[in-house]
């Protein structure tokens, strides 16, 4: 069965952007993210996003696809990016761009849909409300967190409001030398 694999940033103390934000904490490292990004594509083939990060695949990474004096590695993974077909959970937009479908019903109910189509895993990439939604509907099976070696006092936590506890079971952990440490949890039903 197709997998969910909720691949996000996080402070110390647990935040996922600053209060109005902000992600100038995030250090540069390209081995860690070519060896991160190559593994991505080769397991995942579905998008899965909220309205706000969607929109921002297409500005971030649009112009880093087409920059002749980016790092190659980085312009690969932004086609990638743009290119794969993504799910985009939200109740206000109407309708969205090629390769993407929309979708606003029940999260359980679509992710249940997606992994009864055959494919290879799925990935979500979104902010905190996205994220909790989705923990909060218990369908995320991995946690792929990139931790940082900054606490921010404030800002938009990674988990809250949970209904119920996530109990996960760490299964890898590496640090690398910019002081970033690659955490990947199991999800314990």
């Amino acid at each position: 069965m197709r997998k969910v694999i909720l691949y996000v940033n996080a402070t110390l103390d647990g935040y996922t952007a600053g209060p109005n934000g902000e992600l100038d904490w995030m250090l540069p490292d390209a081995r860690m993210n070519q060896e991160l990004s190559d593994e991505l594509r080769e397991r995942v083939d579905t998008i899965l996003t909220g309205r706000v990060f969607h929109h921002a695949i297409d500005e971030n990474f649009g112009a880093q696809a087409t920059d002749p004096a980016g790092p190659p590695a980085l312009a690969d993974f932004a086609r990638w990016m743009i290119s794969t077909p993504r799910v985009v959970f939200s109740r206000s937009l109407t309708e969205v761009g090629e390769p993407s479908r929309l979708a606003s019903g029940d999260i359980a109910a679509e992710i249940a849909a997606l992994q009864d189509k055959p494919g290879r895993d799925m990935v979500l990439f979104g902010g905190s409300s996205t994220v909790q939604r989705f923990v909060g509907a218990d369908v995320v099976d991995e946690y792929w967190i990139k931790l940082y070696p900054v606490a921010l006092g404030e800002g938009r936590p990674l988990f809250t409001d949970l209904a119920q506890r996530a109990n996960l079971e760490l299964v890898h952990s590496r640090s690398h030398g910019s002081g970033i440490v690659t955490l990947r949890y199991f999800a314990r039903n």
